[in-house]
């Protein structure tokens, strides 16, 4: 699985190289995410923020304002701190990534859907 995962996380950011962490969790918890990340500690919040709609969302160590969010996706922004991309994969794993500032948060959510479209069927 990790191999599948990996590949995304490449084609991913070969796609759109503002997108430059990634993270897959299963449930609560974070199964894969790349080394230049780590939110073991706000796993909880961050999968449970687009079913609540939650208005902030902390993620290592950066506080993110709700942008749009529905019970399968969220967009969170950090003012020059970039923004945190959710995206359910299914119904037991969530895509997170985080986007730099200069990118387009909708457009990333879009590749970030593409990636968990094709995780689907290898996180259960």
């Amino acid at each position: 699985m990790e191999s599948a995962i990996s590949r995304q996380w490449y084609q991913l950011y070969e796609n759109n190289p503002k997108i430059q962490a990634f993270a897959i969790a299963k449930g609560e918890e974070i199964i894969w995410q790349t080394e230049n990340w780590n939110l073991l500690e706000d796993i909880k919040q961050i999968v449970a923020a687009p079913k609540e709609a939650t208005s902030n969302v902390s993620a290592f160590g950066v506080k993110y304002k709700k942008v749009t969010s529905s019970p399968d996706t969220y967009i969170g922004s950090a003012a020059n701190k970039g923004h945190l991309l959710i995206v359910r994969i299914n119904e037991k794993g969530w895509a997170i990534a985080w986007a730099d500032p200069t990118s387009v948060p909708e457009l990333a959510l879009i590749d970030l859907t593409k990636a968990a479209v094709h995780l689907s069927r290898d996180i259960r």
